[in-house]
């Protein structure tokens, strides 16, 4: 799982010394820098946020609003990040937007469905104990859902494609290659999943959400590529969404189920929980699935490629 740190410059061969790919001119970035760029992107987001609100009180509630501030935040942390660790970096480059093996992506798929239920079940433990404020996020996202197909496209677009993109565009893109220049795989995967799960704000989310970031390390590192871990977040994410569109308002008046569609709402959205063999089932194939990946980013020569890149 984890490769040699990168050679020192100085040890570098001369084909990896010069001007064009812009190597020589990245810095490595300490995770203390990493915590911090966090930091600043997260407190840059509430505080665009709060102007937002300040000046229209109803943004406080308004999705889009919230979304693009999240998007002006992420995107100038990634501009900043750019401009310091890799000013003359090929952006694809510098992002892991890369070519690997193409079975990762079914893999990633699987692993963001077989995650659903473990990970949801660990929240659930957490909220119990400790309850959070995210059923007006929740009534907000069921209003969305059900507010007719323009709401729906919306809601899919940013919980879906360009939520999950945004992210993994800044922590398991931006940050990860600088990190990698500095430290081995597992202390980069670590990391960036421990500061993703900070710049979610809520504690009752840091525990799964640290866990879903280390699924997405692993993926990330195993391919060598960006593109597979954001068809993970995206997976993942759907599940959500599928269960907004499908379910009624009231679930714990749903009858007993006698379609599939019935039973995908009973499954995803119905007020008993998740039977343990699901939870215990999913939770082993999720396993067997990192596994598969590990084993595939070792094997593949393609991969390999695509991840020395990332320590060049």
């Amino acid at each position: 799982m984890s490769d040699p740190p990168p050679p020192r410059r100085g040890e570098e061969p001369e084909g990896m010394q010069d001007g064009g790919s812009g190597r020589l001119d990245e810095r490595p970035m300490s995770l203390p820098a990493a915590t911090l760029w966090t930091i600043a992107v997260t407190f840059l987001f509430i505080w665009l946020l709060g102007v937002f609100i300040t000046i229209r009180p109803a943004a406080q509630s308004d999705f889009t609003t919230t979304f693009g501030c999240q998007a002006a935040a992420y995107l100038l942390g990634l501009f900043g990040i750019l401009r310091l660790h890799g000013p003359q970096a090929s952006i694809r480059d510098f992002l892991g937007v890369r070519r690997t093996h193409a079975a990762f992506y079914p893999l990633a798929v699987l692993l963001g469905l077989s995650l659903e239920a473990p990970i949801g079940l660990l929240y659930d433990v957490i909220a119990r104990r400790w309850p959070s404020a995210g059923e007006e996020e929740l009534h907000l996202l069921r209003d969305l859902a059900g507010g007719g197909l323009g709401g729906q496209v919306l809601l899919g677009a940013v919980l879906v494609v360009l939520g999950p993109a945004l992210e993994e565009v800044l922590f398991r893109g931006a940050m990860t290659r600088p990190l990698r220049r500095s430290h081995d795989a597992l202390v980069v995967i670590a990391a960036t999943a421990a500061l993703f799960a900070m710049a979610h704000l809520q504690p009752q989310k840091f525990p799964p959400i640290a866990l879903f970031g280390l699924a997405l390390g692993v993926l990330r590192h195993a391919s060598g590529s960006l593109l597979p871990s954001i068809v993970l977040h995206a997976t993942y994410n759907a599940v959500p969404f599928v269960a907004l569109l499908v379910a009624p308002e009231d679930t714990a008046a749903l009858p007993p189920p006698t379609s599939l569609k019935e039973r995908l709402v009973h499954l995803l959205a119905g007020p008993s929980p998740l039977p343990t063999a699901v939870i215990v089932g999913s939770a082993a194939l999720a396993v067997v699935l990192l596994a598969l990946i590990v084993t595939l980013g070792r094997r593949s020569q393609v991969a390999v490629h695509a991840r020395e890149k990332d320590r060049a």
